[in-house]
């Protein structure tokens, strides 16, 4: 699950006391949120010779979290979302992960090599993710270790710190001596790695989509390829145009979709509505006289974690629908009409990710004309 999502419902709860703190300059809870950190930080540096502290340091996590989402909504009512205004959100907040880090580092809590590898690795995905927009294409945020899996990280193994060992000494832990805070730099660094690879490879998809269609002709399988959509929102209309673009042809709303037999390859898409496709889907797959050569599928799914573990399922009915195989399957986020989970997705990436899926069935096609 991406805890990223857990910021929007708590979002919510926040609401009243940011309707009442309105009059407030929402930079000014940035930089309070700046002062909580560097106090967490000095409470991590103590804690070993007064581990109360370790209480402490969570709760002034949690005061963080809450005046950087509280900076969001108040910033939102304003109307101060501006280009200044994030510098000031995304700035500040790197100066509170370095001073809390740095904390833990020169703590006794933790080895000072391995608190400095914890640094570099979390210094390396804030800057990959910002990476994205001076090469032009979208602020990469998914991974692991995202803001919000960070604080919970900390929060849970100060938490175990303080229960288990109220000091400096290590345990034993799966054969590794350790503290709990070790452990959590430990986390640090592996999960930082892979958050840098991931966005890095979001990266490099909006990229190869940037450069693909300025040198693709947009309907080179145009009479080969259809890609044929049910959207209720807009997010599979997205999606849909995007691996359209990729694959090279036309997006079509089933409503508007006739024959799919004389195509060599029919992508369809719908809404994960409760593990199956809409209803406007079944309705054109039931009517279909005739199947295609070979069929896709995708799905877009607006519950974390239920459209995840459902998606697949929905997939499947469509592919079963005609009796067939899918060559290739793809699902992909977006924002919930009534929950308002995922807001703004799909987004950049997304997208990117759902050219990629056309290209490759694009090529796909190519391979079977040799």
């Amino acid at each position: 699950m991406d805890l990223y999502l857990l910021k929007f419902p708590y979002r919510k709860i926040l609401e009243p006391i940011a309707r009442r703190l309105e009059w407030l300059d929402p930079d000014a809870l940035s930089y309070a949120a700046v002062g909580a950190a560097a106090a967490t930080g000095w409470c991590f540096y103590r804690a070993a010779d007064r581990p109360a502290l370790l209480v402490w340091a969570v709760l002034l996590t949690l005061l963080r979290m809450t005046l950087n989402t509280l900076d969001g909504v108040i910033a939102i009512r304003r109307g101060n979302l501006s280009l200044r205004g994030e510098i000031v959100n995304a700035l500040p907040d790197r100066y509170s992960d370095l001073l809390v880090v740095a904390g833990v580092a020169l703590s006794p809590l933790c080895r000072g090599w391995l608190g400095l590898a914890a640094l570099c690795s979390m210094v390396l995905v804030s800057y990959t993710g910002m990476l994205g927009r001076a090469l032009g294409v979208s602020w990469q945020h998914h991974g692991p270790l995202g803001k919000v899996e960070r604080l919970i990280i900390l929060m849970v193994f100060a938490l175990i710190q303080f229960v288990t060992l109220r000091g400096g000494s290590r345990a034993a832990w799966f054969g590794i001596e350790a503290t709990p805070m070790e452990w959590a730099m430990g986390l640090f660094v592996l999960l930082g790695q892979v958050t840098v690879a991931r966005r890095l490879g979001g990266q490099l998809r909006e990229i190869d989509r940037k450069e693909a269609l300025e040198r693709l002709d947009p309907a080179r399988n145009a009479g080969e390829a259809i890609v044929v959509y049910d959207s209720a929102t807009g997010n599979t209309r997205a999606v849909a145009e995007e691996i359209a673009r990729g694959l090279g042809c036309a997006a079509t709303p089933v409503s508007e979709a006739g024959a799919a037999a004389g195509y060599g390859l029919v992508v369809l898409g719908s809404p994960n509505i409760r593990k199956s496709p809409s209803e406007g889907m079944r309705r054109f797959q039931a009517g279909a006289a005739a199947r295609p050569k070979r069929v896709a599928v995708f799905a877009t799914f607006g519950m974390p974690v239920w459209g995840q573990l459902s998606a697949p399922a929905c997939l499947r009915g469509m592919a079963r629908a005609w009796g067939m195989k899918p060559c290739a399957r793809f699902s992909c986020p977006g924002l919930h009409r009534k929950y308002k989970t995922y807001r703004g997705r799909p987004n950049e990436a997304d997208l990117a990710r759902a050219f990629s899926f056309g290209l490759g069935l694009s090529r796909l096609i190519g391979r079977g004309k040799q």
